[in-house]
Formats: structure tokens, sequence, C-alpha cells
């Protein structure tokens, strides 16, 4: 019938664990030219395509008791809601976050870098037992970790903190410090490497951060952590 409204389609979830890119948040369709957006509840979320539209289906649903703290859960979308992981922070050694099984097996930690450093490294960094720690250095940076910090430091001393700050910024916006126009270019890729391996990419897809895990090794579900800290 003419002026009916067009039923929006089900959108089943996927197994957790299924191979390929993911995005954090509630936006299950972003809105497009032909299509209004489509919210659903907070989760991690992978893309698939239902009559030639592309959605995001939840794989594992991210919960939060108390807004006022950085702990969560996530449940499985396709089981009942069964628990995947928590994710919860302990004390010591900087900002940190203990991820654990449904069984209370640690799976690692997802660390908070310290802010004289991020002028070199990510925010954010992983750790997982038996591997390397998994670090993402920014593209633009030179010379070695320690070298870019004492020359950090010097700005700093010479009154110069406030250039580095805008720096950071600039590449966590995708905008150069000498880009002063009004308008936002994508932000640039960030690689999460172990050794000089690729582990985990982050970059944008249909306007929504996504994350892509590469070595095989790496338990999807600290990726899952890294990036539910660092939406929030």
């Amino acid at each position: 019938m003419f002026g009916r409204k067009k039923q929006e389609p089900q959108i089943a979830p996927v197994p957790w664990d299924t191979q390929g890119p993911f995005v954090v948040g509630e936006v299950a369709r972003p809105a497009a030219f032909r299509h209004k957006g489509l919210i659903g509840r907070r989760a991690v979320r992978m893309s698939v395509t239902l009559d030639g539209v592309r959605y995001f289906a939840a794989a594992a649903f991210v919960e939060q008791q108390d807004p006022a703290v950085r702990s969560y859960e996530l449940h499985d979308a396709t089981q009942a809601q069964g628990l995947l992981c928590t994710i919860v922070p302990v004390s010591g050694g900087g900002e940190r976050y203990q991820v654990r099984d449904q069984a209370e097996r640690q799976l690692g930690l997802v660390l908070r870098t310290p802010p004289a450093k991020r002028t070199v490294q990510h925010g954010w960094w992983l750790r997982q037992p038996g591997h390397p720690d998994i670090v993402a250095r920014y593209h633009w940076a030179r010379g070695s970790a320690k070298e870019i910090a004492a020359r950090g430091k010097d700005a700093t001393v010479r009154g110069a903190g406030g250039l580095a700050a805008s720096i950071v910024d600039s590449v966590l916006h995708g905008e150069s410090a000498a880009d002063n126009r009004s308008y936002a270019r994508p932000a640039k890729p960030v690689t999460w490497r172990a050794d000089g391996e690729v582990v985990l990419t982050a970059g944008h897809t249909q306007g929504l951060k996504s994350y892509t895990p590469q070595a095989a090794w790496l338990d999807r579900r600290l990726a899952f952590a890294l990036a539910v800290l660092g939406q929030d």
C-alpha cells in the first residue's frame, strides 16, 4: 500500500570471533543519502550487507554498570549474552586495565600511554602474555623514542610546549600543524606493532572509527577492550 512505512530489517548478530574489521558504538546503520541512521545498543559491531545496504551488526554488547567507573563487561551477542570478558582498572604502574575471560583467566592488559610519551606513541597500547608489547608510534616520529622525548622536553623548557601539544592534537584529528583551515580531514591510520610485526590497525569505515586485527595470535577481546577504552 502506498504511504506505508518500510519496515527496518532484522540485523542478526554475528560471532565475535569473525575475522575482519570492527567498530564500537550504537550505530547499526550510518545516515546516508537514501537512509536515515539506525541506532541500537552499544556494542562491538561488524559490517554486514543486506539488500545492498551496509549495516553494523552486534558481535559483543558493551555493559558499564557505573558511568563514572571505567569498568566494562562484554557479552556475546549470539549466545544469550554470555560473558566474553571483563575490563577492569588495576592499580600501580600508571593507568592500566586488566582483561579477563569468563573463567577469570587473564587475557592481557590495555595500558594508557603517559602524557610525556604521547608526542611519540599512541595513547593506548596492549600487552598480551607470551608476546612483545603491542605499541603504535606516530607516523611522523623520527629517531628513537628516547631522542624524540628529549626533543619534546627541550621544546617545553624553551616555552614551546603548546606547539608540541598542538602537533599531537593535529595528528589525532588528521590535520597538519600549519593547517588553519576550518574543515577537518580524515584522521591518519594507526598501526600497532610488536617487534616490527603489524598486529592491529585502525582507520575509518563510513565515518566510524574501525579496528582490524592483523596478527593471528592477537586475542580479539584485547582489541575490543582497547577500542572500548579509546572511545570513552
